[in-house]
């Protein structure tokens, strides 16, 4: 079954950088707030690459980092250009306390990347994507037995862990969603707005 929904999303093999988050019990502004924008204040709407673009050159400028979201289907859907900050244990657990879920795939063209899944608060799965590498976990990981299953080709890594994520929230990631101008919003850089809170990487 995973194998037949991993076919779907061919298309996601051409995003080299992201994090595309699923969340269940919390409102679309509650998820800005939660990664640290200000709701009801995009800076605009913006196609998925177009969002990518508002990042900067980078080098000695820093990253502007930014975050879409859509509601669909009763879910909040996040999804950041070339961020990180939906792959975060500590955003996870905000975006799910009090009784909400949360699952996130995050990947970038160096790494197969990261799931993460959270559940009322508290983070139940984190490793990484390719899936799955072992039965064994790995040090900082949480493997539920849903992650754990044959070796899969590097290549297809990607998709799979969107495979997973359908497979896990019952929601169905449309590319269109990346071609179609949604409300952009200004966050914080993850790492500095994160950076006085204790074990916000640790799961």
């Amino acid at each position: 079954m995973l194998t037949e929904l991993a076919g779907k999303y061919t298309w996601a093999r051409d995003i080299e950088a992201w994090t595309a988050a699923v969340i269940e019990g919390r409102t679309a502004d509650e998820v800005i707030r939660a990664y640290g924008g200000e709701a009801g204040n995009p800076v605009g709407y913006y196609t998925f690459p177009e969002a990518g673009d508002l990042q900067g050159p980078g080098g000695l400028e820093p990253l502007r980092f930014h975050v879409q979201v859509l509601d669909t289907a009763g879910h909040v859907v996040a999804m950041e250009n070339n961020g990180w900050t939906g792959s975060i244990p500590e955003i996870a657990r905000r975006c799910s306390a009090n009784g909400g879920r949360f699952f996130s795939v995050y990947w970038t063209v160096n790494a197969s990347g990261t799931v993460c899944q959270a559940i009322d608060g508290q983070v139940t799965a984190y490793f990484e994507s390719l899936y799955p590498i072992a039965p064994d976990t790995q040090p900082g990981e949480i493997r539920p037995p849903w992650s754990i299953g044959p070796e899969a080709d590097p290549d297809s890594a990607w998709q799979t862990c969107m495979a997973l994520m359908e497979h896990q929230t019952g929601l169905v990631f449309e590319r269109e969603w990346t071609e179609t101008a949604l409300p952009t919003y200004r966050i914080p850089d993850p790492d500095a707005m994160l950076r006085d809170v204790d074990n916000a990487r640790q799961p």
